[in-house]
């Protein structure tokens, strides 16, 4: 792989573990998680002219992505207001790859080599590991709640889907301009949905008490997405969709040293465990 790409790849997973622990330290995460998006949306608004007129050909992805964005953000504020960050981030990201190798042999008919096996063997190990804390952890509860879990698997099915339609559609438009005519398009998606549940007075009641930090993650949002779209135009998809992933470990360390979440070090191990799997699959897969 390029330096380059390897650059912007290590960046992107920083960028979005950092906006992904902002928004689970908020309390009212749609609201805060909306205004992110559109001003994000807005600040990199100026890169959408570089790509006029928009090629006819991106609508059906646009609009697909779009939407299934809109999900993807609405199932991580759920899972963020019942599950650990440590918990809910490796398990969403660590479960998609292993979602697309079950696709692929069921729908496209590939068959996954010995290494490929093992590497999936190996993710899903860590996938036990993380969400057997988390169940270590709700033993004694009369009604042991997996909302966060199973939030955490949406999130990564809605991850599944929207990576297999955005790395077809960086062949038909820039990756920058794309990026932000999606996240544009996801925050219409999601307007009607904020405005309905909670009205305009704790939205502006949440800009007001987070502008800082909301202005922050509209940044690192749709930044992180950004560099790694360009890191698919200029080397391996498997390999990049792979290295990104060392996000998930990250997310482990930061949800133990930081938050001081529960079984840090087993869900640690468990990130590790998941991170080496897709590389494996990646690689030899």
């Amino acid at each position: 792989m390029p330096l380059t790409a390897l650059a912007l790849v290590m960046a992107a997973a920083a960028f979005h573990t950092g906006w992904n622990l902002i928004v689970k330290q908020v309390e009212e995460k749609q609201v805060f998680t909306w205004w992110a998006l559109l001003v994000g949306a807005l600040l990199y608004l100026p890169l959408l002219a570089t790509s006029v007129p928009i090629p006819r050909g991106i609508w059906p992805y646009a609009i697909s992505s779009a939407l299934v964005e809109a999900a993807y953000f609405i199932a991580l504020i759920r899972a963020y207001e019942h599950g650990d960050f440590s918990l809910v981030y490796p398990i969403a990201r660590g479960a998609a790859p292993a979602l697309l190798a079950v696709w692929a042999t069921l729908f496209l008919g590939e068959s996954p080599q010995p290494a490929g096996m093992a590497g999936l063997t190996v993710l899903l190990v860590g996938l036990v590991m993380v969400g057997g804390a988390h169940w270590w952890t709700q033993r004694h509860m009369a009604t042991m709640s997996m909302s966060g879990v199973g939030a955490a698997l949406g999130v990564a099915l809605c991850i599944s889907i929207y990576s297999a339609i955005d790395g077809a559609a960086v062949q038909l438009m820039a990756p920058a301009s794309y990026t932000v005519l999606v996240f544009g398009m996801t925050t219409v998606c999601i307007t009607p949905v904020i405005l309905a549940g909670y009205g305009w007075r704790p939205i502006i009641a949440v800009v007001r008490t987070h502008c800082i930090r909301i202005l922050l993650v509209g940044i690192l949002m749709l930044l992180a997405y950004m560099l790694v779209l360009q890191a698919y135009a200029i080397a391996r998809v498997s390999y990049v969709g792979a290295l990104r992933e060392v996000s998930i470990v990250l997310a482990a360390l930061t949800g133990w040293w930081w938050l001081k979440e529960d079984f840090g070090g087993v869900r640690t191990l468990g990130a590790v465990l998941i991170f080496i799997g897709m590389l494996v699959i990646a690689v030899a897969g």
